[in-house]
């Protein structure tokens, strides 16, 4: 098993046709919301149909998933490959005049013998579609088309029935206009940034990452790409074979933002990181360079000293840490940027933690 996805999940305490070896601990996992996460309280009950609201009903199943995983994820880290006797509970926590959901989802965290994949016949099933369903799908389908024709409008009901029903097809077009929405929005630039956030978060990482680095590498906007970069982050979007590539680029722009990439955590470690990041810290010492060093005569003296030529021509004394031009170090990066020295130094503290926390 090579990720927390695979781990079974059972709210029995045991599983037909399987052996318990190792019963290891109880594991939790929280997901607090503030209320507000239930938007169509505040708005209207277009959505209500026979006392219940589909929006509710989505939002509440949306939070619920994100304890599961969180839950697989804790019991993955722990070494087991099944959850047995999960339990969920939905709370409110109230006090100073706010509310806020709190979904507890435990569960006992073991070792199961391996499942062995058998020979089943397929059996044909005949599926039928709700007229909620179908109602939904004729709504996508209306979205995708608007998208290919460059009419697509993410206004607040669009932005919720993309997410909330994965609409995962028109993502780059999406995801395109939301940073360009963002880039001439004078107010709402953090509710766009939650919404971005919010709809690449139940998105498969076989989608949501090549999004994220396509537009990281081409964007050239400061602004934004402090944003992607944040994005990657917050989702910990890692994909180490795209980085390494990045780093081997002969585009320097193209290396210096993986740079700061390979920094970031992963949603999990295990041995085989060691290597990955070593592979890392040997390409940063081959690619990455210092900024040339000149000589240039002492004035009235015929003795010459040894300066650094910054990246916006500026020369700068050894003993200089920044340039005093442009404020970027000897290697070219800004002080809120990671420089080899500084990613390297990274790496290694991470090789030290995995050795020593892992077999």
């Amino acid at each position: 098993m090579r990720h927390p996805k695979d781990v079974l999940v059972t709210t029995t305490e045991k599983i037909d046709g399987l052996e318990i070896h190792q019963y290891l601990k109880p594991i939790s996992a929280h997901i607090v919301t503030g209320t507000g996460f239930f938007s169509d309280f505040a708005a209207s009950f277009s959505d209500v149909f026979g006392g219940r609201s589909q929006t509710y009903q989505k939002q509440l199943a949306s939070i619920y998933n994100e304890a599961i995983e969180s839950l697989k994820r804790t019991a993955f880290e722990s070494g087991a490959n099944c959850i047995v006797g999960l339990k969920v509970d939905l709370d409110e926590i109230a006090g100073k005049g706010k509310s806020m959901f709190m979904v507890t989802a435990v569960g006992t965290a073991v070792v199961i013998e391996t499942i062995k994949k058998k020979k089943t016949e397929t059996v044909e099933i005949a599926e039928t579609i709700s007229s909620d369903k179908m109602q939904e799908l004729r709504k996508k389908q209306v979205l995708i088309e608007q998208a290919k024709s460059n009419y697509l409008t993410l206004d607040e009901q669009n932005w919720e029935f993309i997410t909330e029903n994965q609409v995962y097809e028109i993502a780059d077009v999406v995801f395109q206009s939301a940073l360009s929405k963002y880039i001439e929005s004078l107010n709402n630039k953090e509710l766009i940034y939650q919404r971005i956030f919010n709809y690449l978060l139940g998105m498969p990482d076989a989608i949501r990452i090549p999004i994220l680095y396509k537009h990281i590498i081409e964007n050239n906007r400061i602004i934004i790409n402090s944003k992607i970069f944040l994005l990657i982050k917050e989702l910990m979007a890692i994909d180490d074979s795209k980085l390494i590539d990045y780093l081997n680029s002969e585009n320097k722009d193209i290396r210096d933002k993986a740079l700061q990439v390979i920094t970031f955590d992963k949603p999990f470690f295990n041995s085989e990181d060691i290597e990955i990041f070593e592979k890392y810290i040997d390409i940063i010492k081959t690619k990455f360079s210092k900024c040339e060093i000149v000589l240039q005569k002492k004035m009235l003296s015929s003795k010459e000293i040894e300066l650094w030529k910054c990246v916006c021509d500026r020369k700068n004394e050894i003993t200089d840490v920044r340039c005093e031009n442009c404020g970027r170090d000897i290697y070219g990066f800004m002080d809120s940027e990671i420089n080899p020295e500084k990613a390297i130094k990274i790496l290694k503290a991470n090789i030290e933690i995995i050795r020593s926390n892992t077999h």
